[in-house]
């Protein structure tokens, strides 16, 4: 329960209406490559990841598979979809094994139609992370492959401006379509950045020496 409190959403929700909620809840066991559910499927349900990972994925004009998302342990997703009764717009898929808890649609608006204020709260955070959505989708189509590597990392680390290490959260391949990159570009951006002395890459691990000089590479015009 506390971690469901930690989302956005729930943050407001008292624990008697969280217990409720529980009720309904069912927590779905996930193996890798299945697929919780499918693109344009009615939306009755949304989720919280519990452990795991599951990207979001839809396709492209060329067929192939564009990865939208890669979600972690203690995610949120779907939520908005299912709040405004849509159908989803892409499908998920468990990129190893996960744990989900599936919160139905049903009993979810039953605990908000008797707590309006709830509703309210809700609708402000969802606004957030919508306009949050459009502020990252603009940055992929008008960045440079450089920017989005960058941008991505910076997004990984804590604020300041002290050397820091990161375990990247998927594989590189997987972050590379996340960014709408080849696996090629994005291990040649890592490369340059290595060579600039800004990075040091371990496999999966990435120690970033000063984030600001991040921040000013990718500015600069090459």
């Amino acid at each position: 329960m506390e971690r469901l409190r930690r989302t956005e959403i729930f943050s407001v929700w008292s624990d008697e209406d969280l217990s409720h909620l529980f009720k309904g809840a069912r927590v779905l066991e996930m193996n890798v490559g299945q697929i919780l559910f499918l693109e344009g499927d009615a939306a009755t349900a949304f989720y919280f990841l519990l452990d795991g990972q599951v990207k979001l994925v839809t396709s492209a004009a060329d067929g192939h598979e564009k990865i939208v998302d890669i979600l972690q342990g203690g995610d949120l997703f779907a939520e908005a979809v299912a709040f405004l009764g849509y159908r989803y717009p892409v499908q998920a898929i468990a990129a190893m094994p996960s744990r989900v808890l599936e919160i139905p649609l049903t009993i979810f608006l039953v605990i908000l139609q008797q707590h309006q204020e709830l509703m309210l709260q809700m609708l402000g955070r969802l606004s957030l992370r919508l306009r949050h959505l459009i502020m990252e989708l603009r940055h992929l189509t008008v960045e440079s492959a450089d920017q989005r590597v960058v941008g991505y990392l910076l997004e990984l680390c804590p604020s300041g401006n002290s050397p820091v290490s990161l375990l990247l959260p998927a594989k590189k391949a997987m972050i590379a379509a996340r960014l709408g990159l080849t696996p090629e570009t994005f291990s040649r951006v890592l490369k340059r950045l290595r060579e600039e002395h800004l990075i040091t890459v371990e496999k999966l691990k990435i120690y970033i020496h000063r984030p600001s000089a991040l921040r000013q590479w990718a500015k600069e015009d090459r």
